[in-house]
């Protein structure tokens, strides 16, 4: 299949006069909801009727913008619409010569896909980074005026780091460099939505309150935490966070190997478990830690510790005291995480969700195919 870079585009006869957004269940939709006047303003702008948005469940989004059109309309009654579809999966794209052989290193990072011949184009909402309320409006704009000026993709490639590939009917606009794949990684993250992942640890945040209490009663805590220096109770933090970390992945099999999920997205979607779990984990502890220190604060009269300690105290005792506390009852709640409900848990990874999707598309009757990498 032959890819080079576009430079110029033949007009389309058919002039598209409307816009219509397709949005994945989620954040998708959240968002195209939440900034749908500005939407209807860049359709009047480009004098274009707009015709709402649609949430969409039963379509992974994963194949090309053709196929994807084929997918959820399934007539060629949208002919004169301009579709946009917007996706929470992330979409990369390798580059291949005439022969087939790599033209790059890595895959680039897919921030749209744009089909002329149907009008339509699917946007990876994750390539947009993790606050992508205001690029996306705009990518929708660009890609609205690109496709129905009939122009060349030019508005996307003077834009520094981007790159126009065309591969068969479909124009790839594609990021290059470390920092696009960075952003694409904190997109996917806030795509995960770590903070709704805290609220079903209720074995882990049980666990490492009970763990975290023993600290407060127990008067070795004490000693223990006012004998470590700073960089030590540091590193205990530290080896808690990820020891936690490993064992919420691996008992709750987050963890998507390469013989189900190809391999460039299964390392992908790896990553971005990790970064979510272990934010997930942070917070958890920085909330257990005031918990903890607001307790020890309440609990241990000051004359008391001073005396169990053998010298005066201040507020630098009581940190400490909560500071290894709160590892201990991090460690111990990582083993109470088994207790938590797996598929809530499994639902803050991507290749979970895009398995219920594909399963959707299929029990629809909708096979994939053409999909990227």
């Amino acid at each position: 299949m032959t890819a080079e870079h576009m430079t110029s585009q033949e007009p389309d006869s058919r002039r598209a006069g409307a816009l219509r957004i397709v949005a994945e269940h989620g954040l998708p939709a959240t968002l195209v909801q939440g900034g749908e006047d500005r939407i209807e303003r860049i359709a009047d702008e480009l004098a274009l009727e707009y015709r709402g948005y649609t949430v969409t469940r039963d379509t992974t989004l994963q194949m090309t913008p053709r196929g994807d059109l084929e997918t959820v309309w399934g007539t060629d009654d949208t002919a004169d619409e301009v579709i946009v579809f917007v996706t929470e999966m992330p979409r990369l794209y390798k580059p291949r010569d005439a022969d087939g052989d790599d033209r790059s290193p890595r895959n680039l990072v897919v921030l749209a896909e744009l089909d002329r011949e149907r009008n339509a184009a699917v946007v990876s909402l994750p390539a947009l980074g993790p606050a992508p309320r205001r690029a996306l409006r705009t990518l929708i704009a660009t890609i609205a005026g690109t496709v129905t000026g009939g122009d060349s993709v030019g508005e996307f490639e003077r834009q520094r780091g981007i790159v126009v590939i065309r591969d068969d009917n479909t124009e790839y606009v594609c990021a290059e460099g470390y920092s696009r794949r960075l952003k694409l990684m904190a997109g996917m993250v806030r795509g995960n939505r770590p903070w709704r992942l805290i609220p079903t640890l209720t074995g882990m945040t049980a666990a490492a309150a009970a763990a975290a209490s023993f600290g407060i009663f127990f008067s070795t805590i004490w000693s223990m935490a006012n004998a470590l220096s700073a960089w030590r109770l540091a590193a205990i933090t530290l080896l808690s966070l990820v020891l936690a970390s490993v064992w919420l992945i691996t008992n709750n099999r987050l963890w998507e190997r390469a013989t189900v999920t190809a391999k460039p997205r299964a390392r992908l979607y790896n990553m971005a478990t990790v970064c979510t779990v272990v934010f997930s984990a942070v917070v958890l502890y920085a909330g257990l830690f005031v918990a903890t220190l607001a307790a020890a604060l309440i609990v241990i009269e000051e004359n008391f510790l001073a005396a169990q300690l053998g010298y005066p105290v201040g507020l630098r005792n009581y940190v400490y005291l909560a500071w290894l506390a709160t590892s201990m009852g991090i460690f111990a709640g990582a083993l109470g995480s088994s207790a938590d409900s797996y598929g809530d848990v499994l639902r803050a990874t991507y290749g979970y969700r895009e398995r219920l999707r594909r399963q959707a598309s299929e029990d629809a009757g909708h096979r994939p195919d053409n999909e990227i990498h």
